[in-house]
């Protein structure tokens, strides 16, 4: 790779100083964050037939273009970027925000529902919680008559219920309403050009906040604009700030200013109802950051969270109150308590602006891009470990998440443990989004596509992008932490918190593939393996859902999408997959056991699984499961012609001895069984629900049939070239109705013209052996070898 793109040629960051590009001497690129994390990279120009020699790279305004420069050719890249990167407010971390140069990609996440069983809910029977995905973009073009005097976008913020987005330019500000898809701006081009944004967007309620410029007056303000009213000043609710807003923040009803002095304001919001809605601002702290602020400018983000320290700690009462505030230094993440002699004492309303200058910081962590804070203002009853934790984006050092350490009732176990831990999570993309309820991190990422040029040669093909949506679920890797940090209590806990999701037990199979594979494929040796303790932790969430078999089902999942060769090292911490497929059967799931006896298969010979897999048919008919009934017979012939193969590559006979010939017989096509096929390929089980077919029963079976197949079975294969008459019986291929069907030849094996075939109802034998019978179909596999084992282990269906 090295070799065909050639040496660095260029770097450049962009505008907005939130990515890097680097530019290869033969046409590739690629963009990495701040802090090293990869965002894409594109090596389509570079061709072994084509001679390029890039000389020069450059971003456009506000960085939505990149123009690449060669002798003979300029390229120019369009993009989108995060509206994180330059407005890192509250509402827009909770959906992935894209803006361009001239159009806007919203997407809501997913959602996990709790469906009720219909008419059913009110037995007492809980509710089925379902996953709904939501993975395509709205995409929101902006008005011409606003861009075509304020281009380029420059900031970009959604209200917390995703129904209003706005939108600043180069001068003022638009609403869009997403529910009726029309746009609000202000009625003349002077009103717009009133004031510049420069301290970003924010949505309270039904205001939107912008810190902004006045062009006209040269003073530095906040501007309130209420949605449910026209765009205009004359509504506009304004505070006068003494320095320029870089950026601002909000957390109930406070508001946080940070402005060009290196000063934090709190203010307190209160609205006024009336014909035209109002705010009252009143403020009630300023602190100054210049002990950890070398300039203004290197302010990312400030935030008022609930998030607290060991010191100081409050009692647990689900109201999420401001006790902290967090600043974003250059990627050095600040917290700073309030009110470090008594946290939890409010300020009174009459009581004169404090300034304070001494508040002690204290570091959280380094080469912080992004954070992720709840946004609710109540505490989650359901998830309060997930809800109250703090998430960091750290660049090439993956996320962080800085987890609480006290169990549902808000109390810590052990006093001698911290309250929080710091947990690496790593990722495939650049996160955006958290869902702290539905325990996910959404991102995007780009995808290559291509348009061919002018001459319609590989040559001339140039990139073309298509932006997609990201997903992954963080549970595992949350629990795989606390596990390898001996805080398994803690990890129980959570997990018991999360097992109503619908992706729970797959969580809990990625958590222990994850770490088999990573033990199992090491070549050095592992002094603290943590496979047991993994195993340990499933059988312990299984005993807490006592309903639900989920540690079998996880250990047959991961058994099969793991590599033959890492199910010793597994089975050694699980049990012998004989005792578990056991298991399986006595607790009635057949569809587990289904998986198990794959296994088995792979494990044992074939005698134990062919009476495993009998085992797995009796009880699949007394359950009367027809669709694993039709499997499990065809996973048992499977077996038997696999077992002639085997035979006939090593015959067992003497040289004397001759085998016997059946000439075909020219009935229907429908008898032939085709090629002999293995178990594995014969044994399909559909975890799923079971489509409804006619049953057993449904179809009778009269007395003088079951005479005639009784009578048919002990009649011999009179064929005048065998060397012996034996009883022979003819094992049809699967119905299309799912049914089991056998035909039996007498003097003739014609499947529609046989007397004694039908179906059989439950209590009647559909494949019945006697030691000498030989399998024989008409495609010529034969059997000599008897098998006098095989009629206990298949009998009935």
């Amino acid at each position: 790779m090295m070799a065909a793109c050639g040496p660095v040629e260029d770097l450049n960051w962009t505008p907005d100083g939130c990515a890097i590009a680097m530019i290869w001497k033969k046409g590739g690129f690629a963009i990495w964050s701040v802090f090293g994390a990869l965002i894409t990279f594109c090596l389509t120009l570079v061709h072994e037939g084509v001679s390029r020699s890039v000389s020069a790279l450059d971003w456009g305004t506000e960085g939505y273009t990149m123009w690449v420069a060669d002798p003979k050719v300029v390229f120019m890249y369009n993009f989108t970027k995060s509206a994180l990167s330059v407005n890192n407010c509250s509402t827009n971390r909770m959906y992935v925000l894209l803006q361009g140069d001239n159009s806007v990609m919203l997407n809501t996440g997913d959602r996990v529902v709790a469906q009720p069983h219909g008419s059913s809910s009110a037995s007492g029977r809980e509710a089925q919680h379902k996953l709904f995905s939501n993975k395509a973009w709205m995409v929101v073009q902006l008005p011409h008559r606003y861009m075509a005097t304020n281009w380029p976008l420059r900031y970009t913020v959604v209200d917390a219920d995703a129904e209003y987005i706005a939108v600043a330019g180069r001068y003022g500000i638009a609403f869009y309403h997403i529910a009726v898809r029309k746009w609000k701006t202000f009625s003349n081009d002077t009103a717009e050009q009133l004031f510049v944004v420069t301290g970003g967007l924010l949505w309270w309620r039904d205001f939107v906040i912008c810190g902004c410029s006045n062009t006209k007056t040269k003073t530095h303000e906040v501007r309130f604009y209420s949605k449910t009213r026209a765009l205009d000043h004359s509504s506009a609710v304004v505070w006068k700030s003494e320095a320029p807003v870089i950026t601002m923040n909000a957390f109930q009803n406070m508001l946080i200013i940070f402005s060009a002095d290196s000063r934090l304001t709190l203010c307190e919001m209160d609205r006024k109802a009336g014909d035209v809605p109002t705010i009252v601002i009143n403020v009630l702290q300023i602190i100054s950051t210049e002990n950890i602020c070398p300039h203004p400018y290197c302010v990312v983000s400030v935030d008022l969270t609930p998030v607290r320290t060991e010191t100081g700690q409050k009692k647990h009462t689900g109201i999420r109150e401001a006790e902290s505030l967090l600043i974003n230094v250059s990627g050095r993440l600040w917290i700073i308590q309030r009110d470090s002699s008594d946290p939890y004492k409010d300020v009174p309303a009459d009581e004169s602006v404090v300034t304070t200058s001494n508040v002690i910081p204290l570091l959280l962590s380094s080469c912080v891009e992004t954070i992720w804070v709840h946004p609710s203002t109540i505490s989650s009853k359901e998830k309060p470990q997930l809800c109250e934790a703090l998430w960091m984006f750290c660049g090439a050092h993956g996320m962080k998440v800085w987890m609480p350490l006290f169990t549902k009732d808000g109390t810590r176990r052990n006093a001698f443990l911290s309250r929080r831990v710091m947990l690496p999570v790593w990722l495939k993309s650049v996160p955006l989004c958290v869902q702290f309820d539905e325990a996910m991190i959404h991102g995007a990422d780009s995808d290559l596509l291509y348009e061919s040029g002018l001459d319609n040669k590989e040559s001339d093909e140039l990139p073309a992008f298509i932006v997609n949506r990201t997903s992954e679920v963080y549970l595992p890797q949350v629990l795989r932490q606390l596990l390898r940090r001996n805080l398994g209590t803690h990890a129980e806990e959570i997990a018991q918190t999360c097992t109503k999701l619908p992706y729970f037990n797959h969580s809990l199979e990625l958590l222990l593939h994850q770490v088999l594979e990573e033990e199992g494929t090491s070549s050095a040796p592992i002094p603290d393996p943590l496979l047991p303790s993994v195993v340990d932790f499933v059988q312990a969430i299984s005993k807490y859902l006592a309903s639900l078999p989920v540690f079998l089902q996880t250990i047959a999942h991961c058994a099969r999408k793991s590599d033959i060769a890492l199910w010793p090292r597994l089975f050694a911490e699980a049990g012998e997959p004989t005792d578990l497929f056991q298991q399986c059967l006595n607790s009635g799931r057949l569809d587990i056991a289904a998986s198990f006896l794959i296994v088995l298969n792979g494990t044992l010979g074939v005698g134990p699984v062919r009476k495993q897999a009998g085992a797995l048919l009796e009880k699949a008919r007394a359950a009367g499961d027809v669709e694993l009934i039709a499997e499990s017979a065809r996973f048992l012939r499977a077996l038997e012609m696999e077992e002639q193969e085997t035979y006939r590559r090593t015959p067992e006979m003497t040289p004397s001895a001759k085998s016997p010939t059946i000439h075909p017989h020219p009935g229907p096509e429908n008898m032939d069984l085709g090629n002999p096929i293995s178990p594995q390929g014969a044994l399909t089980f559909k975890y799923g629900s079971v489509v409804k077919q006619n049953s057993l029963a449904d179809v009778g079976l009269s007395g003088g049939n079951k005479a005639a197949l009784k009578k048919a079975n002990s009649v011999p294969f009179n064929n005048p070239e065998s060397v012996d008459g034996r009883s022979m019986s003819v094992v049809a291929a699967p119905d299309p109705t799912g049914l089991i069907t056998t035909a039996t030849g007498v003097q003739s094996v014609d499947r529609r013209n046989s007397e004694s075939f039908n179906y059989l109802p439950d209590n009647s034998s559909i494949l019945r052996y006697s030691p000498g019978t030989s399998v024989t179909s008409r495609n010529g596999w034969s059997r000599r070898r008897r098998f006098p084992g095989y009629a206990h282990a298949v009998e009935q269906v």
